[in-house]
């Protein structure tokens, strides 16, 4: 008799995570998580005691994805490249797009995750640094709605034909007129102390 396969729960995690990614979130289903596995649909009921928790492992690891690419250096300026790393995720992983922002199971939590990733990430650009943590807040909240803007029309398929170079340059041509108003404003504040 062979011996006996055992499947990991990070097995199971990675099986569904790529049946998402390729598929969607709609298609995750046990039947094809263990098709994805070669097994029976037993690994996948060893490890999770409901779908709803193996949806937020998926989550959590495209959340991971996602973090990897806003910090990958697309420009010298840190700050675009989270802004070029989120439209670019949403393009090449536009089914893990869509599961993090477009999709039924979006979790605030995981939103405010990301955004307190990209919080701390702000502070790396040392143009940003100067600017007060709540003025900083208020930039993080209006670049992601451009951000995302951007990021959904491209992952819908509303905006093709779109690169490194191309996003850069929206985000720098709209997003620097956000930063040049945040920048002025503390500079202002600065020299009225």
């Amino acid at each position: 008799m062979p011996p006996k396969i055992v499947f990991t729960r990070e097995d199971v995690i990675q099986a569904a995570f790529d049946l998402v990614r390729k598929e969607g979130m709609k298609k995750l289903t046990v039947r094809k998580i263990a098709q994805r596995l070669k097994s029976s649909t037993a690994p996948v009921y060893s490890q999770f005691s409901s779908m709803k928790e193996l949806r937020l492992e998926v989550l959590r690891k495209a959340e991971d994805l996602l973090l990897r690419y806003t910090r990958v250096t697309y420009t010298e300026r840190v700050f675009l490249n989270i802004g070029v790393g989120y439209v670019l995720f949403a393009k090449e992983q536009s089914e893990l797009f869509r599961a993090l922002f477009l999709g039924r199971d979006v979790s605030k939590r995981i939103v405010e995750d990301i955004k307190n990733n990209i919080r701390e990430d702000m502070l790396n650009d040392k143009r940003l640094v100067a600017i007060s943590a709540g003025d900083r807040d208020v930039l993080l909240q209006q670049m992601w709605i451009l951000t995302h803007g951007l990021a959904a029309l491209t992952c819908v398929g509303l905006i093709d034909d779109i690169d490194k170079e191309s996003i850069s340059e929206t985000l720098l041509c709209i997003g620097g007129n956000v930063l040049s108003a945040a920048l002025d404003k503390s500079r202002r504040q600065s020299e009225s102390l």
